[in-house]
């Protein structure tokens, strides 16, 4: 389907050597200088393609914004210090050492920056797109037939939900660069032999297993390219040939996957429980199937025109029964046509489904297959998928120089090959670019921009006495499962200037408690209905104390949002100290003779609250024990008479986010 290689079959004819006065071989490096490579209409063409796949691209990402996992990220950078632990502690299962340095940096040069982090991404995606063409160039030579596969891969839809979502960017577009500079360099070493490329390689490796877990299968993935289409021979035997070709390079790939793999299992205390475990039979099944069945299938031929359903991170890929049954029309005339002209086309689609099956499925069962089977729809389990598809569908139709006389079955007709392949090229375009287009009206990223732009405005006249307390963001800024880790003063701290950070990360005693409403308001807090609350006995004006101490049950399971209130009078500055379980906190109770609150961070598991004042100085008027909410939700500034549903409000979802959107990957 994409073979040609005279210029009527919509391949340029190989410019000749001036030296040697013959076309250069198909794959080797061009001879062009850097003025006339960009005069040449090929690289033009191919350029254009690339630039306008990373202007689509931004565009949707002007809708998209930090969600979940990101918070997470920025915050550990925030509190943390560049250590080696730092870099190798898993999050949610993954490793990703390189990752980590980056949202480090990032954090430490403007936290929480969507301009800087969605440039960083796309810069990645372009560097993988570029990959892309020169590793197509490469394998094939210079054919115009390398458009489509390229098209294929720039403008994939899978690609775009992974790219939105920084904390699955942040594993999966490096993990793209990386797999094409691998792929390319390794090409350029088994044909040359020259160490330098091997060198190159093992980096290309390097670099994405400093991302990705999945870049443990790197090293596979180049020896099965390299036996079955960059080796001469029949199969099993083209096996051992490619291995013993270069038998170094491969065993030095194998220690690569083995010392990955080693660090990933050194590590797997760090994981807190997350992350990998035994999946579920049935949630797999269903799981798999529909990963297999339906969201690989219709991304990869551009689908899904629409997306949903729609989660705080984005749509879903759960396509429309017309949409995949012509994905697999198309998926299945590709394969017979290519099976019809091709003798090694098999080997393609054996590679492919090779790849789903370990890189892509099995990871995802052992990280997800314990919730819920709608997993299945999320598109970035599968995404690196896409660069892999467009390779085999290259090497499905078209022959590399290694492969030698007699590929074909049959030639068809140029003229018509290039009609059919620049129609459906066409179409792939034009069916992934409205995908893309639609895609962005599922990003809710305004909405967080929103309460992010209110939260830095209300940290702008923080008063000195003030004490600035933690409570959950909303859940659909932090899912709730994240326990302690969706808190105010782990999420929003960063944010702050020097001073106020602090304040907010270790919240001290105050008289003036503030909390954030989940509009991003900074307002007056008070206990929440909940709490735990202990007066004087009937006629009573204080607590009756012995020796200065009152205890109360409590059922405390401990926490950094757990805040004890005393009301209290007293005509001097006295000494006071809280207990729950281990935690035991000491405070000063300034001198209030007509009476005050104060309020103490109590963070202790236990079941019984004790406290003990300087009976002589206090008259306790009540205490209580448990988390503090907004006095006010909204904005604290309109009347009430006047006040009508806040942006936040009116754009906030009334679905509770799902559960099972737990990662990036």
């Amino acid at each position: 389907m994409f073979y040609s290689d005279t210029p009527s079959g919509g391949a340029v004819k190989p410019e000749r050597s001036e030296e040697e006065g013959r076309p250069p071989e198909r794959g080797a490096p061009p001879t062009l200088w850097w003025p006339e490579i960009g005069r040449d209409r090929l690289v033009l063409l191919g350029g254009l393609l690339i630039v306008a796949s990373l202007v689509l691209k931004g565009w949707v990402l002007r809708s998209a914004y930090f969600v979940e996992d990101d918070f997470l990220f920025v915050a550990r950078a925030a509190s943390s210090t560049l250590t080696f632990d730092y870099l190798t502690d898993l999050h949610k299962g993954h490793l990703m050492p390189g990752a980590m340095l980056l949202v480090y940096v990032q954090t430490a040069i403007a936290p929480y920056n969507w301009a800087l982090t969605a440039g960083v991404m796309l810069a990645f995606q372009g560097g993988a797109s570029v990959a892309v063409f020169r590793l197509l160039w490469v394998v094939f030579g210079r054919r115009w037939a390398v458009l489509a596969p390229l098209v294929v891969y720039v403008y994939a839809p899978l690609t775009l939900p992974v790219l939105t979502w920084w904390s699955a960017a942040l594993n999966a577009v490096p993990f793209q660069l990386a797999t094409a500079l691998a792929l390319l360099w390794t090409v350029r070493h088994l044909r040359t032999g020259e160490p330098r490329f091997a060198w190159m390689a093992a980096g290309a490796v390097v670099l994405g297993m400093s991302f990705s877990v999945k870049a443990m299968f790197l090293p596979p993935l180049l020896f099965a390219v390299a036996a079955a289409f960059l080796t001469r021979g029949r199969f099993p035997r083209v096996v051992v040939t490619a291995l013993e070709n270069r038998l170094w390079f491969w065993v030095g790939m194998a220690a690569l996957s083995v010392g990955h793999g080693l660090l990933y299992l050194s590590k797997q205390d760090s994981a807190d429980g997350e992350g990998a475990g035994a999946p579920e039979f049935d949630v797999s099944v269903s799981m798999a199937g529909r990963l297999l069945g339906e969201t690989f299938p219709v991304g990869a031929v551009g689908g899904p025109i629409q997306w949903g359903p729609v989660t705080p991170a984005g749509g879903l890929l759960e396509p429309d029964r017309v949409v995949l049954a012509v994905a697999w029309a198309v998926l299945g005339l590709l394969v017979v046509l290519s099976l019809l002209f091709r003798r090694r086309a098999w080997r393609a689609w054996a590679l492919l489904a090779g790849y789903l099956v370990c890189v892509d499925i099995v990871p995802t069962l052992i990280a997800r297959g314990r919730y819920q089977e709608l997993v299945g729809y999320d598109p970035r389990y599968v995404a690196d998928a896409a660069l892999v598809f467009a390779l085999c569908l290259a090497f499905a139709f078209m022959s590399a120089e290694e492969e030698g006389d007699g590929v074909y079955r049959r030639r068809p007709d140029p003229g018509r090959v290039r009609d059919v392949v620049a129609l459906g090229t066409a179409g792939f375009l034009a069916a992934a670019s409205y995908s893309m287009y639609t895609y962005a009206d599922t990003l809710s990223g305004d909405r967080v921009r929103w309460y992010l732009d209110t939260v830095r405005m209300s940290m702008q006249a923080v008063p000195e006495e003030a004490g600035i307390y933690p409570r959950p963001v909303p859940a659909d800024i932090v899912l709730p499962w994240n326990g302690s880790r969706r808190l105010s003063s782990h999420v929003l701290s960063p944010l702050a200037g020097e001073g106020v950070a602090e304040r907010i990360a270790a919240p001290q005693p105050s008289k003036a408690p503030l909390v954030f409403n989940d509009a991003g308001y900074l307002v007056n807090a008070r206990p929440a209905p909940d709490s735990a609350f202990f007066g004087p006995p009937e006629g009573e004006e204080c607590i009756a104390t012995f020796g200065g101490q009152a205890m109360w049950p409590v059922e405390s399971l401990g926490g950094p949002s757990l805040v004890a209130g005393i009301a209290y009078t007293s005509e001097v500055e006295t000494q006071a100290a809280l207990v729950v379980g281990d935690a035991w906190v000491p405070t000063t109770l300034p001198a209030a003779p007509d009476g005050a609150s104060w309020f103490v961070p109590v963070g202790g598991a236990g079941t019984q609250l004790l406290v003990q004042t300087q009976e002589a100085d206090v008259c306790m008027h009540w205490v209580t024990f448990g988390e503090l909410v907004p006095e006010v939700e909204g904005n604290p500034w309109h009347r009430p008479e006047q006040e009508e549903a806040s942006p936040s409000e009116e754009d906030r979802p009334t679905e509770e986010p799902t559960e099972w959107e737990t990662d990036a990957e």
